[in-house]
């Protein structure tokens, strides 16, 4: 069991909940009895995937932080609300029958993948968070070492990091939509077009 405490500066974590693309955090030090509440943000999103602290409130008043903490938690409950009555296309779950399971000797570059739900949190479980182009990293070659595999998001266009273990397998071309077939046409004409601009500035 593991009983490591988690520590935001000198602030002992005692609630935590991941709402979307943020975690919100409500933090005791009893030590400080000016301030011994205090909440704050928690986001993963930069390339190592580090954690980020910020938007910090403190205060002596437990009932103020706590109020502070539950009205963050809903906001993201009501943004990731509003994000999915926005997407347009069909948000049924991509499942193992859909896609050609990968080994250690597949090369995944420039291949739609599908992540696996499994590795994605539940309010994010839907088709337009799985279908993703590999676009690069050592992960994405046979044999490798290295774990880590670059995608763009098909329906987002996102540029996020996985590991090769992340990945259910390679879309069967019957189960594409074509909402993902006329993204892929884009997306790759627009990596073609940066592609050539850079051989012409070099």
């Amino acid at each position: 069991m593991d009983d490591e405490k988690r520590m935001v500066d000198t602030y002992e974590i005692k609630h935590a909940i991941h709402i979307g693309d943020k975690e919100i955090l409500f933090g005791v030090d009893e030590r400080k009895s000016d301030c011994p509440y205090m909440v704050c943000n928690c986001s993963w999103d930069n390339p190592l995937g580090i954690e980020h602290y910020f938007n910090a409130m403190g205060s002596a008043d437990y009932l103020e932080m706590m109020t502070e903490f539950t009205s963050r938690v809903t906001a993201q409950l009501e943004a990731v609300i509003a994000e999915r009555t926005k997407i347009t296309v069909p948000m049924q779950p991509f499942k193992l029958e859909h896609c050609i399971p990968i080994d250690s000797m597949q090369n995944l570059e420039n291949k739609v993948v599908i992540i696996n739900p499994e590795r994605l949190r539940p309010e994010y479980r839907t088709a337009d968070k799985q279908l993703v182009l590999v676009t690069g990293g050592f992960g994405a070659h046979a044999n490798s070492r290295g774990r880590a595999v670059y995608t763009t998001n098909l329906y987002s266009g996102k540029e996020s990091r996985w590991n090769r273990e992340d990945i259910l397998g390679v879309v069967r071309p019957e189960y594409m939509p074509d909402w993902a077939k006329e993204r892929l046409a884009q997306i790759q004409s627009e990596r073609h077009l940066k592609q050539k601009k850079q051989e012409i500035e070099r």
